[in-house]
């Protein structure tokens, strides 16, 4: 890689992306300062303002040591690995003459030589990526270990299938050329942070070119309670061999490799027949024990025996384990073949055969060792909820005072959907305003717990140093105080924290319920539909999700006592979308909020509806483009041509600018608690069809959302209205969402008093003092 400018004069150019979220200044300050100090090099540095709140002071204290800083502002808050994908590509712009890039924390030290060093590495043939050691130090600075290399015990990569194992790369220390910055953009997309930017650079380098490894450390690593990620030993609390949380663990491991495997491969086909790049296809083959759909996982053994003999028995026993989910995975597919296809197929063969001759099928053959064997009667205990009951260990400390712990069913991140992202946000606002809080997975094993950590406290502004989670599948100890409060979420949450208030002599008045939906609802009468209608009794404070459900519950006969101001609004920023403005298409879309796995979205009533709209206002294939979100589902054929398309989820970032494109919308929810889509869509300008359920009717909050009965023939002259308007303008988009209930910040305010009160007024009077 040519470094000098074409004068042969002027210093390499380096583009420098630092990520900013709520930084200490005094660090942002010593790590701006070392950047300032950069020798043989011209330096370009970009911001990326995470929290939107700190240009300011980047820019005061990058002018206080001489450099130019170019802000790069989010649309909203973001986690590192997106921060660093928006810097960078705001860089590769900002610096069209920048012949490396690099990535600054910012709290880090960078040595005076770091870049130059860098560069100089880079110079060698076939290098796309160096990077370099670095020394571990504590908050002030001091040394804690002189070798993050030898701290993390790191080794060099043969292959792409290393680096899946065993990331090598730290983004403080990289610095990769342009062509490399060009073919790492965009990073794969993921649900929360389950693996770094630095990890995917590390592939793209290593797929295009060499990894080139500076030993000498180039880097003061700052270690503190807020990292994002820090030095990894092997001293980590393991799960307990073959549990849930294991297989969990690592599962959610190997398949996080697989998915990078699989992006990596389609970014390196990608580039070499769209962009022309030259790609050596050798280098890839490392990956065929990911891409391979069978396979029983023996290049993983081999793996694992070859770094186990070359001295790194921790990367082996990694390898080992992904050989493990290799068998499993394929054992579970042979026993689901066999139990539900063959099997069953050869039993209605034989079946059908015996009626034809005699006529007659023979009674079952016990065969001499199924007669001597003991039949083993049922347990009794089988027949209970298991979600009933409390997996996770309590331990009442008498010096502490409040605080709560919210029980939600899973902290995975991408098992967090609306409901327990609003427990997560009601939980962060309690911690920024100086409560404990914890938070306990009482049903699924956290698979990553430094990605939920991570997912978690990126919801909330502050309050971090307040936060523990808890995994009731490994058997976790929640530490609470004599008088803390409790909040359920889902309905046998409610179950559980009734019997903590009872087994711990917990304060009554602290249970407090989140219901965000009429739960027995979800089942047909039965144990579900009972043990949901009984957890409405159980002597809790309800918080309502909308005043249209608490209506309902409350109409329903269940808490009577209910304190109705505890009642929240959705947490829809109605800006973001009422701001969008409307791309015009030559062929109006209609998107249809389809989920045929969730009976209460009425999936079947709505495709129903569809055909009778298109049938009727005899719109041809070339008029309409029909597509459907939510749920990834079989494509639909309608009568002359049309087609719904499934498009399954949208990402988050991408939903705004689909919106914009929608002119129709059909979203339906048979249930008293307002669905976010047809007020997303409404906002966003597009017309709305959806149904009414009692005394819900959401066309109370714009003349552009229809609200009809739950039947075929009213939706569709619904749909034959909407597509006969022209769009709604400014004045129907700016949806007041106060009909709905207070907003959840007001709410957090109002629980914080009530948790203030539970914890006695000298504690306040501290909490505040600290605060």
């Amino acid at each position: 890689m040519a470094l000098a400018r074409g004068d042969g004069m002027s210093a390499p150019e380096v583009a420098v992306v630092l990520a900013v979220y709520e930084p200490d200044p005094d660090a942002l300050d010593a790590q701006i300062a070392s950047l300032a100090t950069q020798r043989c090099v011209t330096l370009r540095l970009l911001a990326v303002i995470a929290d939107g709140t700190s240009g300011a002071l980047t820019t005061e204290v990058a002018a206080r040591h001489g450099l130019a800083v170019e802000l790069f502002l989010p649309d909203a808050r973001t986690n590192s690995y997106r921060s660093f994908e928006l810097g960078l590509g705001a860089a590769l712009q900002a610096f069209p003459q920048a012949d490396a890039f690099t990535f600054s924390d910012q709290d880090d030290i960078w040595h005076p030589d770091r870049l130059a060093r860098g560069l100089a590495a880079l110079e060698r043939p076939g290098a796309a990526l160096a990077h370099s050691d670095a020394r571990v130090v504590d908050a002030g600075g001091r040394v804690i270990a002189p070798s993050l290399f030898r701290l993390e015990r790191r080794k060099e990569p043969r292959s792409l299938r290393d680096i899946l194992i065993r990331n090598c790369v730290t983004g403080m220390t990289l610095i990769m050329p342009r062509r490399i910055a060009e073919a790492a953009l965009p990073f794969p997309p993921q649900a929360a942070l389950f693996f770094h930017h630095d990890l995917w650079i590390a592939l793209v380098a290593q797929a295009l070119g060499r990894i080139e490894v500076i030993r000498a450390p180039l880097v003061d690593y700052r270690q503190h309670g807020a990292n994002v990620v820090g030095a990894v030993t092997e001293t980590a609390r393991a799960p307990r061999f073959a549990s849930k949380a294991w297989q969990r663990h690592w599962g959610g491991t190997y398949y996080v490799a697989a998915y990078l495997a699989k992006a990596l491969y389609l970014r390196m086909t990608e580039l070499a027949e769209g962009a022309g790049q030259e790609v050596d296809r050798r280098r890839l083959r490392a990956l065929a024990p990911y891409l391979s759909e069978k396979g029983l996982g023996f290049a993983h053994l081999l793996d694992a025996v070859r770094l186990t003999l070359a001295g790194y028995p921790g990367l082996g026993w990694h390898s080992a384990m992904f050989a493990f989910v290799r068998m499993g995975r394929a054992t579970l597919a042979a026993r689901s073949a066999l139990l539900g296809g063959y099997l069953p197929a050869l039993a209605a063969f034989d079946r059908a055969a015996f009626s034809v001759a005699p006529g007659v099928e023979p009674q079952a053959v016990r065969t001499p060792a199924a007669v001597a064997a003991t039949p083993v009667p049922t347990a009794a205990n089988s027949f209970r909820d298991p979600r009933l009951t409390r997996r996770f260990q309590v331990r009442i400390d008498p010096n502490l005072s409040g605080g709560i712990a919210i029980l939600v069913p899973s902290l995975n991140p991408s098992e967090v959907f609306a409901g327990i992202a609003t427990a997560l946000d009601i939980g962060m606002g309690l911690a920024a305003r100086g409560h404990r809080v914890s938070f306990i997975a009482t049903d699924l094993p956290i698979a990553n717990p430094s990605a939920s950590r991570s997912f978690v406290l990126s919801r909330g502004t502050g309050g971090d140093e307040n936060v523990t989670l808890v995994c009731a599948a490994r058997g976790d100890t929640a530490t609470l105080a004599p008088d803390a409060s409790l909040l359920a979420t889902a309905w046998w949450t409610a179950h559980v924290a009734a019997d903590m208030v009872a087994d711990f002599a917990l304060p009554e008045d602290g249970f407090l319920y989140l219901v965000q939906d009429y739960e027995p609802g979800f089942y047909p009468w039965g144990r579900e539909h009972a043990g949901a209608l009984a957890s409405y009794d159980l002597g809790a404070t309800p918080v309502f999700n909308t005043t249209t459900l608490r209506d309902h519950v409350l109409a329903e006969g269940h808490f009577p006592d209910a304190d109705t101001r505890l009642t929240f609004h959705p947490s829809i920023d109605i800006g973001r979308y009422a701001g969008l403005k409307r791309t015009v298409r030559l062929k109006r879309r209609l998107a249809f909020y389809g989920r045929p796995e969730v009976a209460r979205n009425l999936f079947e009533t709505g495709v129903a509806a569809l055909d009778r709209f298109l049938g009727g206002a005899g719109l041809a294939p070339q008029d309409i483009e029909l597509v459907s979100v939510g749920l990834k589902h079989d494509d639909i054929g309608f009568a002359n041509g049309h087609v719904l398309k499934s498009l399954g989820k949208i990402p988050w970032d991408d939903y705004p600018g689909f919106l914009a494109e929608t002119d129709i919308g059909l979203s339906l929810m048979l249930s008293p608690h307002p669905s976010h889509p047809p007020i997303e869509m409404a906002a966003a300008g597009a017309r709305v069809v959806t149904n009414g359920f009692g005394a819900k009717d959401l066309s109370v909050l714009s003349p552009a959302i229809r609200s009809v009965p739950p039947t075929e023939l009213a939706i569709a002259a619904a749909l034959h209205e909407a597509w006969g308007e022209p769009p709604p303008g400014m004045r129907d988009r700016l949806i007041d969402l106060t009909r709905l209930g207070c907003p959840l910040d007001d709410l957090v305010s109002r629980l914080a008093v009530r948790l203030d009160k539970a914890a006695g007024a000298e504690v306040v009077k501290a909490r505040r003092r600290h605060a």
